[in-house]
């Protein structure tokens, strides 16, 4: 008998004991909220469930745990970029918003700046990309975790192939509202009109405009190649993306922790970048083979010869890019194919 309430005893202390364990390591646990405004089944959000999420998970034993929410289920872009920034949100991916916190960053999109996916990725996954990132992104309240791009910006028309930008000579193209690409199109020699994306399918189709610009991924995924026969990759632009997280939540983290999330990051932008690449050259053998769109391959030289005074101008402004500018675009002639 006095064994009976001995081993009974023994087995509510050690689940009381238990019990108190799991509720520290539940108390001490931490969830990421990680916002974007990819599609659900986009490279982007495959791989941040894949490989971001599983290696916190994993490697922190359940201390971490992830939740992802894309196509702007946290909002828009503009919202859960301020959102990180203020805390309110722990995580994002982003395109490159920050700029209207702190002007200097708009730098990251000047055309010809990184001449190709594999340079821009390079460059900012690099220690030249930290230093950018503690000068520039730092007092803005995050830190920036890992770099891709969704691709290089081709020239898509309805009018003729794009071979050199004396080809490009009349053509009515769409652009957003922003002064660097209606500064660019019109370098180029474009007739420049602001539209909507929401209006350019049906103004392609009726010739109200006659070109567009976008990643070839992304004007395929719009259906935009229904109604355009030539798509040139001219490379002018390569807009950038960052997996950023509140800095203030971060440095809470310990060490080994910060680690884990910098190492996961890492890693899930590295696969971003191989399954987008993959994606374009399947898409482009598409649209030439079963839509008959014409896709040629100009030398970028000629457009960069047109377009390098706006990084010229840009820097003038902004001595304090100099150096970034300067490094990159050095690197970036081992870049040019």
């Amino acid at each position: 008998m006095l064994e009976k309430k001995a081993l009974s005893l023994f087995l509510i202390l050690f689940l009381v004991v238990g019990g108190v364990v799991f509720s520290a390591n539940t108390v001490g646990a931490k969830t990421l909220k990680v916002a974007n405004y990819f599609g659900t089944d986009h490279p982007v959000n495959n791989n941040l469930n894949e490989v971001f999420k599983k290696t916190v998970e994993e490697k922190t034993d359940g201390e971490i745990t992830v939740q992802i929410y894309p196509a702007g289920q946290l909002g828009s872009e503009g919202e859960f970029t301020e959102g990180v920034r203020m805390g309110n949100i722990e995580m994002a991916v982003t395109g490159n918003m920050w700029e209207q916190f702190n002007e200097t960053i708009s730098f990251m999109q000047l055309p010809y700046l990184f001449v190709s996916m594999d340079h821009a990725y390079d460059i900012m996954n690099s220690q030249i990309g930290e230093t950018i990132y503690d000068k520039h992104f730092e007092e803005l309240g995050i830190n920036v975790l890992g770099f891709f791009s969704q691709g290089e910006r081709a020239i898509s028309n309805t009018v003729r192939p794009i071979e050199t930008p004396e080809d490009a000579e009349g053509i009515k193209m769409r652009t957003w509202q922003g002064t660097t690409i209606i500064e660019l199109m019109e370098r180029l020699g474009f007739d420049v009109t602001v539209m909507s994306m929401s209006e350019l399918f049906t103004s392609l189709q009726q010739g109200v405009v006659e070109a567009q610009d976008n990643p070839v991924s992304a004007t395929y995924h719009r259906g935009w190649f229904e109604v355009l026969d030539y798509v040139s990759l001219t490379k002018h632009m390569v807009a950038p993306n960052y997996i950023v997280i509140n800095k203030e939540l971060f440095d809470e983290f310990s060490d080994e922790n910060q680690e884990i999330i910098r190492e996961a990051a890492q890693q899930t932008v590295a696969q971003i970048h191989k399954d987008i690449k993959i994606e374009e050259a399947e898409i482009l053998e598409e649209i030439q083979n079963e839509m008959d769109v014409k896709v040629t391959r100009p030398k970028i030289e000629p457009f960069m010869e047109k377009v390098l005074p706006m990084i010229d101008k840009f820097v003038e402004d902004n001595p304090e890019v100099e150096d970034e500018v300067n490094m990159i675009q050095e690197i970036g002639e081992y870049y040019i194919e």
